[in-house]
């Protein structure tokens, strides 16, 4: 059964994409709209940021590759998880990028090629926003995950386990401030 969560997980932007870019064909949905170029203009944009960011985002859990958690991630299965969907989304960000930048010249001609590049332009932009939602939600969690703190990973100075002694110090504390 958690296979085929786990499969539903990773299909699903795709499945996604694919149902909208069908009924986009089947509703014949064109880029012959007044300011289309401003939504290319949009999307090469968010595509661009977005793909910069998880460029950030690989390089900030590169560095902190010792802690507790990215450790924790690297030595289970996880890491072949994380590692499918990052290339997953930046290799759909910059199809996203690429074809959005190829519709720019192909929108001028009605012809069947620019029709199928916007196909494909839809499939890649459905496909980029859910697969970025997942990899930034795991990010996310991963950087902000905060480790179980034992009292024994404390220096001494910040270890009071007397009751009496932690109470004092707060009233201390309390008529310093």
């Amino acid at each position: 059964m958690q296979s085929i969560i786990n499969g539903f997980r990773y299909l699903f932007p795709f499945i996604l994409a694919l149902t909208c870019c069908g009924l986009s064909y089947k509703y014949s949905i064109s880029y012959n709209y007044k300011n289309f170029e401003k939504v290319l203009d949009g999307v090469i944009t968010f595509g661009s940021i977005v793909v910069g960011f998880l460029g950030a985002l690989l390089g900030i859990l590169v560095s902190v590759r010792n802690s507790g958690i990215v450790k924790e991630i690297f030595e289970s299965n996880n890491k072949t998880v994380l590692k499918i969907y990052f290339n997953e989304t930046f290799i759909v960000g910059f199809l996203t990028i690429i074809t959005s930048i190829s519709l720019y010249i192909l929108k001028e001609y009605d012809q069947v090629a620019s029709k199928i590049v916007f196909y494909f332009w839809i499939l890649f932009v459905i496909w980029f926003i859910p697969s970025t939602y997942r990899i930034i939600n795991i990010l996310m969690t991963v950087l902000f995950k905060s480790n179980v703190r034992d009292n024994s990973l404390r220096p001494e100075g910040n270890a009071v386990d007397n009751h009496e002694d932690r109470e004092d110090m707060k009233e201390r504390l309390k008529r310093n401030n």
